[in-house]
């Protein structure tokens, strides 16, 4: 598909007729199914990740798509149903199975959902899709063929990741989670992940945490979406947005809930909003050190 190039505005036409003769491509990460048979997603998060690529070149811009196989997405597909529970749909046992076997299938624990339907960022020389679970997707940025399915818990101690890191200039990436840390209470790592290596080995696999702090609650950690970071501060709001690690881990037992049922609002130190924004910090931009400041 080839789309025209126009805007009412001349500076935006004179900057991009400077560029034309550069070839360039951007590329763009979001829900894109929002059903699995007859079963909906009930949720703007739980739609399945659909990449999209778009390629500059000599004044054109060719459009490509394509779903990331992920777990979830060809578990649903396979399945025609939900098969994962996301952030604001849970999921059932198979009814094809006969009573006993649907009931115990709720004591198998936690399935985490790989759906990375938020953001895509290099590590190394690779790409990867991303959400806010330990899970990360390798993607081939040329093809968006998925290539493999990467669990970063086998590297680093962490339950999550965001999916908002940040990238140094040579490639470093820094990123946070919560973790299970000193005295069976819930923490903050950030972790880091080196740039490139000359050898050719995966940087990931040479990921190490770099600093540890402790979540207020012992079992209430923040909602992290995002952190600052200037040359020499890592920056944390720990906001009164919580989730409830015992409502987390009952989550999937007999009461059949979603990750969104499991967060809760401290009334003391703010309430959530309606549009889950109030006291919430989303991105942390402009931060930057003066002396011993930081703003």
């Amino acid at each position: 598909m080839y789309l025209n190039i126009n805007h009412s505005n001349s500076f935006h036409k004179k900057c991009f007729r400077r560029k034309r003769r550069c070839a360039c491509s951007l590329l763009r990460l979001g829900p894109g199914l929002f059903e699995a048979g007859s079963e909906p997603f009930y949720h703007l998060f739980d739609g399945q990740a659909l990449m999209h690529k778009f390629d500059f070149s000599n004044g054109q811009v060719t459009y490509f798509r394509k779903f990331v196989k992920t777990d979830a997405y060809v578990r649903a597909m396979t399945e025609k149903r939900v098969v994962i529970t996301e952030f604001g749909t849970c999921a059932y046992p198979d009814p094809c199975k006969n009573i006993f076997s649907r009931f115990f299938t709720y004591f198998k624990g936690v399935e985490v959902t790989d759906n990375c339907l938020v953001n895509v960022y290099p590590i190394g020389e690779d790409f990867y899709a991303v959400t806010e679970t330990n899970f990360i997707t390798k993607v081939n940025v040329e093809t968006l063929e998925t290539l493999k399915k990467v669990d970063m818990c086998d590297y680093v101690n962490i339950n999550g990741v965001t999916a908002h890191p940040h990238i140094e200039k040579d490639g470093t990436v820094y990123n946070i989670g919560n973790c299970m840390g000193k005295g069976a209470s819930l923490a903050y790592n950030i972790v880091r992940i080196p740039p490139k290596q000359k050898d050719k080995s995966d940087p990931i696999e040479k990921s190490k945490v770099v600093v540890q702090f402790p979540s207020a609650e012992r079992f209430k950690p923040s909602y992290v979406h995002s952190f600052g970071m200037t040359e020499n501060y890592f920056v944390f709001v720990e906001t009164p947005v919580k989730i409830n690690l015992l409502k987390f881990l009952s989550a999937w037992s007999i009461r059949g809930s979603n990750y969104m049922d499991c967060f809760e609002s401290d009334e003391e130190k703010g309430v959530c909003s309606r549009f889950f924004i109030h006291l919430l910090i989303i991105h942390d931009e402009l931060l930057y050190a003066n002396d011993a400041n930081v703003s």
